[in-house]
């Protein structure tokens, strides 16, 4: 009576084989892919995971927040001049003043007072263009000019110091550098785009730089 009851009535707990390979089953399943996960800083904890994968993309995942805050709040467009002409008055002026000193050691001070004249004139004019690319202050008419008449003007400080040391006495390879650079910044004179004029007028005041230590070394002689 009882084994007939038994046998209508289906077991309710499952077999224990049947809880063995549903634990496997469970147990054997892959941990989800640490690449899929993303992990809000631990800084925002009210930041879920999907909000920081679509957080903006700033400037800072270029290595942006070493920069100065000047450099910063340069356009992206105008970065690249402003930094070429940075370069241009670090080159001459660094180098510069170690040319100074050379050239009143060995020379003469009328001859340092040249160069020191060329360095100044090219390392101010490099720095003003930086500088104006940089600050959002109103310029005053006269930097403006200077800025816009560069190349003018650096050409004109290489000139006295080609005329200084005697246009007939020059060497080949100074007359040659002179010459690059007098051409470089002429061509920066005449162009208008941004990027390429400061490369010119850095190329220029480099080449014109060469000439004046060479001419400066045949003075000391």
């Amino acid at each position: 009576m009882f084994a007939g009851q038994h046998r209508g009535v289906a077991p309710a707990v499952p077999p224990r084989s049947d809880l063995t390979g549903s634990l496997h089953v469970t147990q054997g399943a892959p941990p989800p892919s640490s690449s899929t996960r993303s992990v809000a800083p631990r800084n925002s904890p009210g930041l879920t995971a999907a909000a920081w994968n679509r957080r903006p993309r700033t400037g800072r995942a270029l290595g942006l927040e070493h920069w100065p805050h000047w450099l910063r709040a340069v356009p992206e467009p105008e970065r690249a001049g402003v930094l070429m002409r940075l370069f241009g008055a670090l080159f001459l002026l660094l180098p510069g003043i170690a040319l100074v000193a050379s050239t009143y050691r060995h020379a003469s001070a009328a001859a340092a007072a040249a160069v020191l004249l060329f360095v100044a004139v090219h390392a101010a004019l490099h720095g003003l263009a930086a500088w104006r690319a940089a600050t959002s202050r109103p310029m005053s008419p006269l930097l403006r000019a200077l800025d816009g008449h560069a190349a003018g003007t650096m050409i004109a400080s290489a000139l006295l110091i080609a005329i200084g040391a005697g246009m007939t006495k020059l060497p080949v390879p100074a007359f040659f550098w002179l010459l690059a650079g007098a051409v470089s910044q002429l061509f920066a004179a005449r162009l208008s785009g941004h990027r390429l004029r400061n490369a010119l007028l850095v190329l220029g005041s480099a080449l014109q730089f060469i000439a004046v230590a060479l001419l400066t070394l045949l003075a000391a002689r």
